[in-house]
């Protein structure tokens, strides 16, 4: 049964003042029950209405409070003339009897049935599975592409919930933002943070069972009751593979295996099967994510990831082989891979870490990463930006990242990851939450790496004499292993000194990039006579606030 809650938007401002007094400070709403708040009614309109968690409660622009699953959260109503605000306390309680008519859908005759369905559907020519187009540099550096055997840089833009808060429309003018943006991949969750029903209606599972995934045999957009949760998911990734982007697809979340514990390691591996066989045929383009935002900290959860996987690769191969799949890890911050998954983990391609959206994190993990095992690593869930206000913390800590040794960077927003879902964090708008941000800035990233050979790319501090290598104004250095060219990165417009035995030409090409507009300034050049040379970026100033630079010599 689809569960629709009532919503009723008004815009129009009706006047009336408040007295605080009588204001109710907490409700308590039924699951697919509405109210008001005592006291606001008249002038509900003449404020604006925000609620905590949009999973548990929703509240529309006349103050109508709206339970849509059991928890608790708050509302606020903050006046539009700069008048009083108030923070109510929302408890949202289930009966057996709604609860029953939330997760149970019409007509299910078990969980056998699904598997009759599935493989009705992978049954044509269409689903036949296919290889990753990725696999790990023989340097154990980067990722390439398995033909040419390029590198690829990894420019990851995290939309964690667009399978549960887009629509097919969204999706496409999200995709193609992306595409003229620079990215280069996607992230998101198969079943959204917390279950619940996408924009069409649909959950992704009956009452939250892995193994048993809501699936219909059609999957016409313009039947709903045929459209289905994984159909709505497969055009997500088929529109981001026509665009050329590679899709880093997380089966589940931390909160159904590491509080819930929906997930465990009993049903993992039917889970697994179920999304492997499901988008075999895309297996080309996806990099399988384990985790979900938490460390696989014991054995147990060391168990489902595994099984899981395993899974995985038994619904794409038929047999346990990891071979033609490219699969990692997304654990929570500041915590890196390698602490918890041995280098010889089956499924694990490559590591990554988590500096946490902070500053200080960051330093010392990446190279951590590297000291401890032969593999490629870079910041899966780095600093966030929110509407362009940490534009240059944002930038700096994901250049610092890939100047660190990463192959690339995954992106994320306060205001796009969520996709709408919390809007009391950060308002989603399409396209400008995704204009008004690094997000706009992060081609010149991919401009600067793809400028010289990508597979020679490796940090080397030794270029740097007596400058800053640590600290929040720690200046970075590239080289490359056969000396041809240095890439140096100045948070602050610092000056520094560059050991010139680190590359290989008499004569000598510098220019200074500009990573806020991909702009190159300061050519020159000049012939070797000394062994270092002092070099000062065109501009100076505090850390973060916009002078950053990067020199190239070759």
């Amino acid at each position: 049964m689809k569960y629709l809650i009532p919503l009723i938007f008004f815009t129009s401002i009706l006047p009336g003042s408040v007295h605080a007094q009588s204001l109710k400070k907490k409700i308590k709403i039924e699951t697919g029950g509405c109210d008001t708040i005592k006291g606001l009614e008249q002038a509900a309109a003449g404020y604006v209405w925000n609620t905590g968690n949009q999973d548990i409660a929703l509240v529309s622009e006349k103050g109508v409070i709206c339970g849509k699953s059991k928890g608790k959260t708050y509302v606020t109503a903050i006046s539009k003339t700069g008048g009083n605000s108030y923070h109510i306390e929302v408890e949202v309680y289930t009966s057996t009897a709604t609860d029953h008519q939330m997760h149970l859908p019409e007509n299910t005759s078990g969980c056998a049935a699904k598997d009759d369905i599935l493989e009705s559907i992978v049954r044509g020519e269409k689903y036949q599975p296919t290889n990753s187009w990725l696999r790990v540099s023989e340097n154990k550096r980067h990722l390439v592409d398995i033909l040419d055997n390029k590198p690829f840089l990894f420019l990851s833009q995290t939309l964690w919930a667009m399978a549960r808060r887009m629509t097919r429309e969204q999706i496409i003018e999200t995709l193609d933002v992306c595409v003229a943006q620079g990215f280069t991949a996607i992230q998101l969750i198969a079943h959204g943070h917390y279950m619940g029903e996408n924009v069409y209606g649909d959950l992704p599972f009956d009452d939250e069972n892995f193994e048993c995934p809501t699936i219909t045999s059609g999957a016409h957009p313009d039947d709903a009751a045929a459209y289905d949760w994984w159909d709505h998911l497969e055009f997500i990734l088929e529109e981001a593979i026509k665009r050329d982007l590679v899709i880093c697809l997380l089966p589940t979340w931390r909160e159904q295996w590491n509080q819930k514990k929906n997930l465990t390691g009993k049903n993992a591996f039917a889970y697994g099967n179920f999304i492997g066989k499901r988008y075999r045929h895309l297996n080309k383009s996806i990099i399988w994510v384990m985790g979900g935002d938490a460390a696989p900290d014991s054995n147990t959860k060391v168990d489902i990831h595994r099984e899981l996987a395993k899974g995985i690769s038994f619904g794409i191969n038929k047999k346990e082989n990891y071979d033609n799949l490219m699969m990692t890890y997304h654990t929570h911050g500041p915590t890196i891979t390698n602490t918890f998954l041995d280098e010889k983990e089956p499924y694990m391609d490559f590591n990554t870490i988590q500096s946490g959206h902070s500053l200080e994190n960051l330093e010392g993990m990446l190279e951590e990463s590297y000291a401890t095992q032969h593999k490629p690593t870079l910041d899966f869930e780095p600093h966030y930006d929110k509407n362009g206000l940490l534009i240059d913390e944002t930038r700096t800590t994901i250049y610092w990242g890939v100047f660190s040794g990463g192959f690339g960077t995954s992106y994320g927003n306060w205001n796009t990851w969520h996709c709408g879902g919390r809007n009391d964090i950060a308002v989603f708008k399409i396209p400008d939450s995704f204009l008004q941000s690094f997000g706009s800035q992060i081609k010149h990233l991919g401009t600067l790496l793809n400028s010289h050979p990508m597979e020679l790319r490796i940090p080397n501090q030794k270029v740097l004499v007596n400058n800053p290598t640590s600290g929040m104004e720690r200046i970075l250095a590239n080289s490359a292993s056969d000396s041809s060219y240095i890439f140096v990165y100045s948070p602050k417009g610092a000056s520094f000194t560059v050991d010139l035995s680190f590359i290989k030409e008499k004569k000598i090409h510098y220019r200074w990039f500009n990573p806020r507009n991909g702009e190159i300034t300061g050519e020159g050049s000049f012939k070797r006579k000394a062994p270092v040379k002092a070099f000062s970026p065109p501009s100076q100033g505090e850390s973060f606030s916009g002078h950053d630079w990067v020199l190239i010599m070759d």
